[in-house]
This record gives structure tokens, sequence and C-alpha cells, in this order.
């Protein structure tokens, strides 16, 4: 008898926690306006510093306190919503379209198939970046205008450290291993920044725990390489619920070596833009500077092109 009654209280106990649990958080699919095809790894910023990214059936949980969410994707109209209710578990984003400056994207790969690299990949490490939930970094790559011909871009290249350590300060107990999104974009000519405008359809999905290798990642068609320079960006996403300060694997590699820095960060689910790596606020304390000895960390990113 007394078995019977602790059974039905650990019942009881277990159906107030799962009620609990499905009332702090209502499910919604992101889909596209026109293919009506899920959409998956869309950005979802909950406000008070905290968001997501949708799963790769697009769906994502959002917490009953946001009040306000806002939608944004490389490929597509950033959106808001004030409130989720039944009618709007079904969110349609609109493709945008995108007008490339001084950019064609290639359908045939050029005849030319000897490479060499561009960028820091070669730099000697010297530090890392953790990765982070809705973190992006991107590097600079300039047009040398030594070139004759125009170069084509085949692969990003990116130096990933896929140890549980970040520096020498930290250990990850608990790795959190994130997908990656590559991308290449042109700089804002008033800004400087990297824009809003992917020149490879959105970018390319490293999927989580796959290693990248020597070569790269390739693009599926070569493209010219922009006159007005190009940046490598590389972002990080994970649907595990965790904080944007939780850090995730791979870190990326970094030099100190760098005269001019080129590189940039930017803090989606902290509601922070592109700065430079420069007047990050993480450099500004003593500790530091005194690590960094004034130098600033550039991103070990990279390109292979075709001369």
């Amino acid at each position: 008898m007394k078995q019977q009654i602790h059974y039905r209280r650990l019942l009881l106990l277990l159906a107030m926690l799962f009620a609990t649990t499905f009332g702090m958080a209502q499910t919604v699919i992101v889909k596209d306006s026109i293919t009506n095809e899920p959409i998956p790894f869309v950005s979802v910023y909950f406000g008070n510093d905290t968001g997501g990214y949708t799963d790769e059936k697009g769906m994502i949980a959002i917490p009953n306190e946001a009040a306000q969410i806002r939608l944004s994707h490389i490929c597509y109209e950033t959106k808001s919503i004030s409130k989720i209710t039944a009618d709007s578990q079904t969110i349609f984003l609109v493709p945008i379209s995108i007008n490339l400056d001084e950019v064609a994207i290639s359908a045939k790969a050029p005849k030319r198939t000897k490479t060499t690299e561009v960028g820091l990949m070669k730099a000697k490490t010297q530090t890392k970046h953790k990765g982070a939930n809705g973190f992006e970094m991107a590097l600079f790559i300039p047009y040398d205008s030594t070139w004759t011909e125009t170069p084509y871009i085949h692969s990003i290249l990116a130096s990933l450290d896929h140890s549980t350590h970040w520096l020498v300060f930290t250990e990850i107990k608990i790795p959190i291993y994130a997908t990656l999104r590559f991308d290449l974009r042109q700089p804002d000519a008033k800004t400087g920044a990297p824009k809003d405008e992917s020149l490879i359809d959105g970018g390319i999905i490293l999927p989580s725990g796959q290693k990248l290798g020597k070569d790269g990642i390739s693009l599926p068609h070569p493209i010219p390489f922009p006159q007005t320079g190009v940046f490598v960006v590389v972002e990080w996403i994970t649907t595990a619920k965790v904080s944007e300060s939780c850090n995730l694997v791979p870190s990326l590699n970094m030099t100190l070596d760098e005269k001019e820095n080129r590189t940039w960060n930017k803090k989606t689910f902290r509601s922070v833009g592109w700065m430079q790596e420069q007047d990050e606020p993480a450099y500004q304390n003593e500790e530091a500077q005194d690590f960094y000895k004034g130098r600033t960390p550039s991103a070990k990113l990279g390109l292979k092109i075709s001369k």
C-alpha cells in the first residue's frame, strides 16, 4: 500500500514537472515564404541577451518570457514578432534578392587549376578565440593590385582547434560542439564591416563535430575575387540551450604578429554589431594587456585561389 502511495506521488510530481516544462516554451517552425520549405539555422533573438537557432527542421522553442523575437538569416529579410500565438507557430521569412557589386558567380569552374593561398593560414598560432553561440568572426583579405588577372576563389580555409582548452586559463569540462557556417562577403563602403549579403548563397555549413582538412571547405562553384576585397566569415551555431558566454568547440586559432589587424567580430545575441577586433573591450583590462603585450589577435582564416 505504501509503495502504491509513493508511486502515485511520483507520477503526480512528474506530471507537474512536465506541465511546468511544457508551459515554459512554445515551439515554432520557420519556413521559406516562397518554397514553404523549413529554414535551418535561423538566428532567433529572444531579448535580454539571449537567443538560439532553428534546428535542421527549422524548429525552435521560444521561451514564454520572450515578449518580442527577432529572426534573421543572411538570405532572408529580418522579421520581428511581438508575441507568439497559436496562429503564428509557423513563421515565414521572405527571401532577399541581392545585387552583387563587381562579382559575378561563375557556373563553370575556370580551366586554371593551380592554386595558391591568401590570408593568415601560415601565420604563427599564438592564441585562440573561443566559439560562442551566435558569435561571428571575419578576416578581411584585400585584392592584390599586382595581380595581372582576377583570380578565382576555390575554397575557404580556417585554422581550427578541437581541443577542450581555451587559451591557457580555462578547460571546457563538458564540450559542446558547434556547427560552423562559413561565408564570403564584401566590405561595406561606409563602415568597412562585412555586408549582410552572402557571395555564396548563404554560406557553407560544416556539421557539428566534423573537422576541416588542409584543403578547407570547397565552394560549390569558384567565384571571381572581388576587387573590393573580401571577408572570410565564420559563425558558431548550436541548437543546444546554452548561454551566449558558454564556450563552444572548436576554437579559432589566432596570431599576434600582424601589424595591421583586419579581423572583425559580431555578437548576435548581445545585440552587438560588427566591430574591429582591436576595439573589443575584452582586450582593455590589465590581465589581457599583459598577456597580449599590446597586440591584437588576428583570425587565422584564408582562401585558396587560382591565378
